[in-house]
């Protein structure tokens, strides 16, 4: 009887102490899953698509490795299982995520869209040229955001894209006032020169010959074109400029055309003899 209460004893010593050993192991079997499910997870891009999940997900992974420090083992394998569903839930909660950024980023592209037309109607090609080439160059960034399936990058630079076709608008009324100062200078310089090429014309009416006729042609347009820019400088200031500086070419070459006349015209003159 002594014997058989010894054996039972025996037993459940036995019994106890592999129930120990097994609780003292270490689990990283469990440890291993659990990093592997957080490995997919963020290939998967959960840091970015799924980030609450993800969040939460992490949570259990720093309690069950806190736990394997302090030896924990029994704990520590109940959060690394719990860690290892929490990742999968993560990863399989990015496609959705993925989704819900398209259409944030395609809102924002459109919101940026119409900022750009904006821009455009307001006359930003002319009058805020820098300022509209560089949201163009933000714009592009988010398309090719959009192309590579970068989602939240590309919902970050339409944002950043619409402020700067807004900044592009705003800069319009300051860039136009500009161009208008200056197609007025060169409105009142061109008159100036204008007024002498008439004068010169004048005097060499005679020795125009042949060049008379294109004289004549330029001159009215030049007339007409001058007065016409007067005119549109405040409304279409860019527009004036670019007359302006067309009528500017044509007045240089009959400046230059009336200055080699006279050149020729000078060494045509014969040269007394001097006396003996």
């Amino acid at each position: 009887m002594r014997m058989i209460k010894l054996s039972v004893f025996a037993l459940m010593v036995f019994a106890v102490g592999m129930v120990w050993v097994g609780c003292s192991k270490p689990p990283e079997a469990e440890k291993g899953a659990a990093k592997k499910a957080m490995d997919a997870a963020f290939s998967a891009g959960a840091d970015k698509y799924a980030p609450a999940e993800l969040e939460a997900a992490n949570k259990v992974w720093d309690t069950a490795e806190s736990q394997m420090k302090e030896e924990k083992y029994k704990e520590a394998k109940e959060s690394y299982i719990g860690a290892k569903a929490a990742f999968d839930k993560a990863a399989a909660a990015v496609e959705a995520g993925r989704r819900a950024a398209a259409d944030q980023a395609n809102a924002e592209k459109e919101a940026t869209r119409k900022a750009m037309d904006a821009a455009l109607s307001a006359g930003a090609e002319k009058y805020a040229s820098a300022e509209l080439e560089a949201a163009r160059r933000v714009w592009d960034t988010a398309e090719s955001q959009m192309k590579e399936e970068k989602y939240k990058e590309a919902k970050g630079s339409y944002i950043e894209a619409k402020t700067a076709f807004e900044k592009a608008a705003a800069a319009v009324e300051v860039g136009k006032k500009a161009v208008s100062d200056q197609a007025k200078a060169a409105l009142k310089t061109l008159e100036g020169e204008w007024s002498k090429v008439r004068t010169t014309a004048r005097k060499m009416e005679k020795k125009l010959k042949n060049k008379k006729q294109a004289w004549t042609a330029d001159a009215k347009a030049i007339q007409e074109g001058l007065g016409k820019s007067k005119k549109m400088i405040a409304s279409a200031p860019a527009e004036a400029k670019a007359k302006l500086d067309q009528l500017k070419t044509t007045i240089d070459k009959w400046e230059a055309t009336f200055k080699e006349m006279a050149a020729s015209a000078s060494k045509a003159k014969p040269t007394k003899k001097k006396k003996p």
